[in-house]
């Protein structure tokens, strides 16, 4: 680590004073000195522990500022076709844009990698998937683990790969960006937070620093983000809206799950445009597994994580390819769940109708979204997208050698 060449101290003597203020700005300015590696080692470490603390890596304003810096030190991507984007106010429709599916981690469960099986699934379907991800850090497999062991060359996908992917006449529905290739200036504080012993600001970033965001006017189209702990759900909608999202929807299962759960209900915080006034509203709601999607509930445990990566990744095409065994059922409805969310709030069935506050969400858009999951399992689309992407990673990576 290079010798400090800032010294943030009078932000951290601010922020160790019962009385001191600091605005996201301050925040925004002593992140981006760590991501260049400006700072001293102790002086970043006191700032992510002070942060911690005092609670203030949980307030959206400062969330926002820590991804803004996070993204702003990334790699960009240049030159994708406008048509990519359509427009995401026109009464919630999908408009053909970019959309993401996440969850932060950290929940404990260590289920199936069904976000990852869901934005594959979800591409099958006629979304435009750009997925932001990486490998495991709490749990056995990540989503990087799980698409490496399928051949995937992430370490390949940069930026002008991106672009070819969605840009070119036979353009691709799929596309994995590997948040090392995206984000190299994390490497200057990763030693940093593994002697923390606590996690910090960072553990948060990840579902909001998606490259994509920072590319283009407007960002991506849509997105679901699962978080690990309800209280972190408006938090997270407050922070995607200054960020400035125009549709999403964040998501926790009511036993801490970071996904839609297949065992419960799940609270949801809906962003969407009030088509009054054209400003982002958050709805807040729940969905449940068989009263809004229509299917049968199961227990955690009956769709564990596995044993690795090698293991998850069998299992995930065999649910592809409609190939999976009797005890894989609940797995298969666990990702069908949240695949369903995805293709309803992306709006590619229509606009999805408001739902009245602390209700669950009934009606046909979501029932409908299941259905056209399955079809993407059974025309093979979903195999035929991912297949497509794994080839173009296995010749990005030939090119470059």
């Amino acid at each position: 680590m290079a010798e400090a060449k800032i010294s943030i101290l009078p932000l951290l003597e601010a922020l160790s004073r019962p009385s001191g203020t600091v605005s996201p700005e301050d925040i925004t300015k002593a992140i981006t000195h760590s991501f260049k590696d400006e700072l001293s080692p102790v002086q970043t470490g006191a700032l992510l522990t002070t942060l911690h603390f005092t609670k203030l890596d949980q307030k959206s304003e400062i969330i926002a500022a820590a991804a803004k810096a996070m993204r702003a030190a990334g790699l960009k991507v240049d030159g994708l076709q406008a048509d990519v984007w359509g427009d995401e106010t026109s009464g919630g429709k999908y408009g053909g844009g970019l959309v993401d599916i996440v969850g932060t981690g950290g929940d404990g469960h260590n289920t199936f990698n069904v976000s990852t099986t869901a934005a594959i699934l979800a591409s099958g379907c006629g979304l435009r998937i750009c997925k932001h991800g990486n490998r495991a850090s709490t749990s056995t497999s990540g989503s990087a683990d799980i698409l490496t062991s399928l051949g995937a060359k992430l370490m390949a996908i940069t930026p002008p790969i991106v672009t070819s992917i969605f840009n070119e006449p036979s353009r691709g529905n799929f596309c994995f960006l590997y948040a090392p290739v995206f984000h190299p200036a994390m490497r200057n504080v990763a030693s940093i937070r593994r002697e923390l012993g606590h996690r910090t600001i960072f553990n948060l970033l990840g579902p909001l620093a998606n490259p994509i965001d920072y590319s283009v006017s407007g960002g991506l189209e849509a997105r679901v983000i699962g978080v690990s702990k309800r209280e972190l759900g408006q938090t997270f909608a407050e922070t995607m809206k200054i960020l400035g999202a125009r549709k999403g929807m964040v998501v926790c299962g009511e036993e801490g799950l970071d996904e839609v759960s297949c065992e419960c209900r799940t609270e949801c915080w809906r962003l969407l445009v009030d088509p009054k006034t054209n400003e982002v509203i958050v709805d807040h709601f729940f969905v449940h597994p068989t009263e809004t999607f229509g299917i049968p509930t199961h227990s955690l445990s009956n769709v564990a994580g596995g044993k690795g990566p090698d293991e998850n990744a069998a299992i995930l095409v065999r649910l592809l390819k409609g190939q999976e065994q009797d005890e894989e059922k609940a797995v298969k409805d666990f990702v069908l769940v949240n695949t369903a969310a995805l293709i309803a709030i992306s709006g590619l069935l229509g606009p999805v109708e408001r739902v009245p506050k602390g209700t669950v969400a009934k009606g046909a858009v979501w029932t409908k979204a299941v259905e056209k999951a399955k079809e993407g399992i059974a025309s093979g689309k979903a195999w035929e997208e991912w297949s497509k992407f794994v080839e173009k990673s296995q010749q990005a990576e030939d090119s470059q050698a």
